[in-house]
């Protein structure tokens, strides 16, 4: 059964799989749940009670399911349940320092993680975000050994090594997030991200534009549809006064994708670029699109329309 459709609120109730009617009761007052739960509640089996009773209390993997679902809250809640009966749970202290992480709480991530090392020895990616928690707390030197320490290894993955990159980045370290970049590169050469990272911390450590533009353009290439990927080119041809290429890299996912656009400085660039090219109607697109942002209004059919 994909707990996915039962509110969290009563994944801990430990009644499940006890008294069918009480728990349909409890299934049909939660708002959140579908119709299509409650029909997979009927159909278990008592043999299945047992199974989905421990997979609705067992608080560490419901922390580690949420956390992949990137409902950071909820996966900080179930952790701390977990730690709650287990001070010693590995698995719930990563959880808990990773989703602490995610919702900008370094301190509490950072004590998290630290806790962790004391049990076992951190994995790469654990290793990776907490050298990043220590970047953003000031602790510059550290941040920069531990980021150092995982680069140099040669386990880290092409997306663990643009991780790491991001963390060069955020300590003013800019050649060593290119030289991540390359590391990934080169384990990872038709790699769309990595591609575009290399393109972006070219421009960062001052390389030529074309070298920049043309590992950009390779990225586009290589995933045509990504937006992000074709706003940062723009930007980077606007910067060099290419006003008219810079309309034909997006011209034709806007106003077609425009609603996945949520950066406000992209929308006001974008909005400037259309009016300077005398394109009032998708000028007028994009400024309405930027005040819905602005709002906390961002209805999708409007912003396309």
């Amino acid at each position: 059964m994909d707990t996915h459709w039962i509110s969290p609120a009563i994944y801990h109730r430990r009644d499940i799989g006890i008294d069918r009617d009480w728990n349909a009761h409890l299934l049909l007052s939660d708002k959140a749940v579908s119709r299509c739960a409650l029909t997979l509640f009927f159909a278990l089996s008592p043999s299945d009670y047992e199974t989905l009773h421990h997979a609705m209390t067992n608080h560490t993997d419901l922390a580690r399911y949420e956390l992949q679902a990137k409902r950071y809250r909820y996966a900080l809640q179930f952790a701390q349940y977990a730690l709650a009966r287990n001070a010693d749970d590995a698995d719930a202290l990563e959880t808990l320092g990773i989703a602490s992480l995610r919702l900008s709480h370094f301190i509490d991530g950072i004590d998290a993680l630290e806790q962790l090392s004391l049990l076992r020895p951190l994995g790469d990616c654990s290793r990776i975000e907490l050298a990043i928690a220590y970047g953003s707390v000031g602790r510059h030197q550290l941040s920069r050994d531990l980021l150092m320490g995982v680069a140099t290894s040669h386990r880290a993955s092409p997306f663990g090594l643009l991780r790491i990159a991001m963390g060069f980045e955020a300590i003013d370290e800019p050649r060593l997030a290119m030289e991540a970049c390359r590391r990934a590169g080169r384990l990872s050469p038709e790699t769309p991200e990595v591609q575009y990272q290399m393109g972006y911390y070219a421009q960062i450590c001052g390389h030529p534009a074309s070298i920049s533009e043309a590992l950009i353009r390779h990225a586009i290439d290589l995933d045509p549809r990504n937006l992000h990927f074709r706003i940062g080119l723009t930007s980077m041809l606007i910067r060099l006064g290419r006003k008219c290429e810079a309309v034909a890299v997006i011209d034709h996912l806007i106003p077609q994708q425009l609603s996945e656009v949520t950066c406000l400085c992209c929308l006001k660039r974008i909005a400037n670029l259309f009016f300077d090219c005398d394109d009032l109607e998708r000028a007028k697109l994009c400024a309405v699109r930027l005040g819905q942002l602005q709002t906390g209004h961002s209805p999708a059919a409007a912003s396309v329309a």
